[in-house]
């Protein structure tokens, strides 16, 4: 029996910056009310997520924010259930030195508004260039984190957390083992869910061998599931 399905939130449950259409959050109430726990999982943190968690009309959502970080459960602020994944003191000096570092640099750089991990959002390629020159020159200075390059921005998280490890903290929260959890994304962030979770199901993967089921959108995804 299947009892939590984790969601991804960017290019799966809706379009970067978009809203999720309405027959969507249909579909997700459905699930919910056959008695799915449904999860939010995503690179956002928890309070974006709770912004637009709280449109769904879900009755107590799970947020899982910065990639596996921060976990909150309902919608409710101040939460009444909050947690944040254990890290290395050596991982926190290194995002507070290459914060400063990058704000020596770029001092109107944005951030996405974050607990743990760093996510500076270059405005153009030469601040791309920028940040990249700082973090390649600072290597040996930067320990016990990763860079991830994305599209638009940097992630620079502690070693460790990711959606696997997220997913594993959650899972003994609410004492569900992984093969009763489904997983849904769409990108490379999403393949540790996919991986710890009992079922995977991808929303256009490239990679289709990291999920159980690939899917051209979410509509048939969450059909599918109803299904």
């Amino acid at each position: 029996m299947k009892q939590l399905l984790a969601f991804d939130l960017d290019g799966t449950l809706a379009e970067i910056g978009k809203r999720i259409l309405p027959e969507h959050v249909d579909q997700l109430r459905l699930l919910e009310a056959s008695g799915y726990r449904i999860a939010i999982v995503s690179g956002k943190p928890v309070d974006y997520l709770c912004g637009f968690a709280r449109q769904l009309g879900l009755t107590r959502p799970i947020l899982v924010g910065e990639n596996g970080a921060v976990i909150q459960i309902g919608v409710d602020l101040p939460p009444r259930d909050f947690y944040i994944l254990p890290y290395s003191q050596k991982a926190k000096q290194s995002i507070d030195f290459i914060r400063t570092k990058i704000n020596t640099l770029l001092p109107h750089i944005w951030y996405q508004p974050n607990l743990v991990a760093l996510t500076p959002f270059p405005k153009n390629q030469a601040e791309f260039d920028i940040i990249a020159d700082c973090l390649q020159k600072n290597k040996p200075h930067v320990t016990d984190v990763r860079v991830y390059r994305h599209a638009d921005s940097f992630d620079i998280v502690p070693c460790g957390v990711n959606k696997y490890n997220g997913m594993a903290y959650l899972g003994k929260l609410l004492d569900i083992p992984p093969e009763n959890v489904i997983a849904v994304g769409d990108g490379v962030n999403d393949y540790p869910m996919f991986d710890y979770a009992g079922y995977a199901i991808g929303v256009h993967v490239a990679q289709e061998d990291k999920v159980d089921v690939n899917f051209p959108d979410i509509g048939q995804a969450l059909a599918y599931l109803i299904g």
